[in-house]
Parts: C-alpha cells; structure tokens; sequence
C-alpha cells in the first residue's frame, strides 16, 4: 500500500531553517514531512532522513528509488554487526547522540562537495529521542546540528508527538527552532499552519490517500 499526500498549499521554507512539525498521534506528521523531503529531493535537493522507529530498508520502500541518505536508529539494536553502505549509516541505538551527529554531518558534507546548493533534513522523531536520552542532553545536541544547519544552509523538519511531553519540554524545544508546523485533523480533514516570529498562516488542508 502506497501513500500519497496532496498539500493544498505550496510550502515554501527558506534555507537554513530548522522546524518542529507537532501533531497529535496518527495525524499523518510523517507521511506529511516524507513529502516535502520527496518533492524537495525531486527538485535537486540532497536529502537525510534520520528514523528512530523504522529501519532503513522500510524507509527505502516507501521512497520508492528516490535517492536519499538515512541514518537508521534501528537495526543495530536487533542486529549489532548490521554494516553500512553508501546511502545509510547505522548507529547504535537512539542514545547515540554523538553517532547521529557525526552521520548526519558525514551525508551534509557529501551533498556540498557534489555541488548540491539545497539539502533537506527530516529527523523522526524527537519525541523517540526523549525516550532514549533527558532533555538536556537533547537539547545540546539540537543546539550544535541546528546551528550547523542554519550555516550550510540546509533545511530540517524534527516530529514532535503532542500530548507526549510537559509544557515545560515544548517550550524549551521551541526555543531551539525557527518556527513551529503544526498538523491537526478536525471534522475528518487535516490541516497544517506555520508558525514563525515572522508569519503566522492559517490553517491549511492537506489529503492524505492512497495509491
């Protein structure tokens, strides 16, 4: 089974932004920024995606031969000699901060030395990563791969799971990003809107279906 979305706006993210995408559980915030990564890398885009639930090979099939890198967060944990190849990098498990880290900027520096002039980023999730490691030391880690972002010019979306976290964890990760996607569903429609300390839409409908 094969998911498509049909966003009924054109999003348009300038370079070098970090956003958190948060949503309540099963509205789609990953099918929903597996899109824009797809659209993005169709356009001429390096990509990364950096997966915490699923292994690489499940989400080389729902890319479907569009090339990207991925940093699995996964396989180790059940399959400690797993290798690498071109296009993945397997880290330890979800606390490996320091893995990811290394991996991501590993991929960000190959995408700039082909002459790529754009690279989106999606990390899912953080919410995952909470679980795994305390706020701190995520937020230290968020603080360096953000600030690296913004300086290669790349673009990142981070899911966050509402309703998973105090305020208190919202708020302090906020301060980290440059603007806030939100996604609902109301009345069996999904909707997202952004949020920046520039603009703020209105709530947008987006479709979710399937091919």
């Amino acid at each position: 089974m094969k998911f498509m979305m049909i966003v009924m706006n054109t999003m348009n993210v300038e370079k070098g932004k970090n956003l958190m995408v948060i949503g309540p559980p099963l509205v789609g915030k990953d099918l929903f920024v597996k899109e824009i990564l797809k659209n993005e890398v169709k356009k001429g885009s390096g990509g990364i995606y950096v997966t915490t639930k699923d292994t690489a090979e499940e989400i080389i099939k729902e890319f479907e031969g569009i090339d990207i890198k991925i940093i699995d967060c996964v396989s180790k944990i059940a399959i400690p000699d797993v290798s690498d190849d071109t296009n993945i990098k397997r880290v330890s498990s979800p606390i490996d901060l320091t893995g990811i880290s290394v991996g991501i900027s590993r991929f960000l520096e190959e995408y700039i030395k082909s002459g790529k002039d754009s690279v989106v980023i999606v990390f899912d999730s953080l919410s995952n990563l909470l679980m795994y490691s305390n706020l701190q030391a995520v937020f230290r880690f968020l603080h360096v791969l953000t600030t690296r972002i913004r300086v290669c010019g790349a673009k990142a979306f981070y899911i966050v799971e509402e309703g998973m976290h105090d305020d208190r964890t919202v708020i302090t990760l906020k301060q980290i990003f440059d603007g806030v996607i939100e996604v609902k569903e109301e009345d069996n429609k999904k909707y997202y809107r952004i949020i920046t300390p520039k603009e703020k839409t209105d709530w947008i409908e987006f479709l979710l279906g399937v091919s």
